[in-house]
């Protein structure tokens, strides 16, 4: 089973209430406009009765379809669905923002995810519309790249602060600092051992970085390449042996990139910025069951 991603969780409060969904939904919003001029209409030859059987019945059909519509698995999906998209165009204007405020609109990695939401829209007009070796499961997984991309994309461009912002020689002259007041017998020794700790800390985790960073400059470079590979097999006949073989690839190249992300998930949420860490997915943390 796979979980939500971070942006598509939401609080308990914004969870979905399907039997709300149902009384909202166009279709019963126009029965009841319809039953509504009905009994006006009723009401002129027949007065009040006129006026209140046809609201009656309405109630007693909404009350029946309320047993069980908002309990359908078809319908509920509807509904999961709908507010995904939501919520997924939501997260992508928020990452959108905070990428455009660290970098030029010039930026070559713009083109690169404005070809990726198009091969991911390409891809579901096909499945939508002809039979396709690929699932709704998988068919989401792969609309979800997107969000991938500007996640790992904004972690990058907070990992690059982050390795500006710190001075390795400057905490090293400091850790030799306090080490020397430790050693000649300060009063104070306890504190200044816990703000060498720290230090040393601070030095292992910005050494690290470059590491982390690596990590998430491959995800950015492979995370398109995989979605193209899975197109190409997807058009030009995934039903024969070789482009079956490489759907399978691209697709567990997919998954593979949805490790890394869960890998680096919490470090990279340190590094970014309270509210944008808020609203990735960055490093992923699993896509919808």
């Amino acid at each position: 089973m796979t979980m939500d991603p971070a942006w598509n969780r939401g609080t308990e409060h914004e969870q979905p209430s399907y039997l709300w969904a149902m009384l909202t939904a166009p279709l019963n919003i126009n029965l009841f406009l319809a039953t509504l001029a009905g009994s006006t209409f009723l009401s002129i030859p027949y007065g009040a009765p006129g006026a209140i059987l046809p609201l009656l019945a309405f109630a007693a059909g909404e009350a029946i379809a309320s047993m069980f519509i908002p309990a359908s698995s078809t319908f509920r999906a509807k509904v999961d669905r709908k507010l995904k998209l939501k919520r997924r165009e939501a997260a992508a204007m928020h990452l959108r923002g905070e990428i455009a405020r660290r970098c030029t609109e010039h930026d070559a990695r713009w083109e690169i995810y404005r070809n990726l939401q198009e091969r991911v829209r390409s891809l579901r007009e096909m499945g939508s519309h002809r039979r396709s070796a690929l699932g709704e499961r998988e068919i989401e997984r792969i609309e979800d790249t997107a969000i991938d991309y500007l996640g790992l994309w904004l972690a990058e461009l907070s990992m690059d602060e982050r390795q500006d912002s710190v001075n390795e020689r400057d905490i090293e002259r400091r850790i030799a600092d306090v080490t020397q007041r430790i050693e000649k017998g300060a009063e104070d020794s306890r504190s200044l051992r816990k703000a060498k700790g720290d230090l040393e800390e601070l030095l292992l985790r910005h050494r690290r970085l470059a590491s982390r960073k690596a990590a998430v400059e491959a995800a950015l470079l492979s995370l398109p390449d995989a979605v193209e590979e899975i197109y190409q097999a997807i058009i030009t006949n995934s039903s024969a042996a070789e482009g079956g073989s490489r759907l399978t690839e691209a697709i567990e190249r997919l998954r593979l990139e949805e490790e890394l992300e869960s890998s680096y998930g919490a470090e990279i949420q340190s590094i970014v910025q309270p509210a944008a860490a808020r609203a990735i997915g960055a490093a992923r943390q699993g896509v919808k069951s």
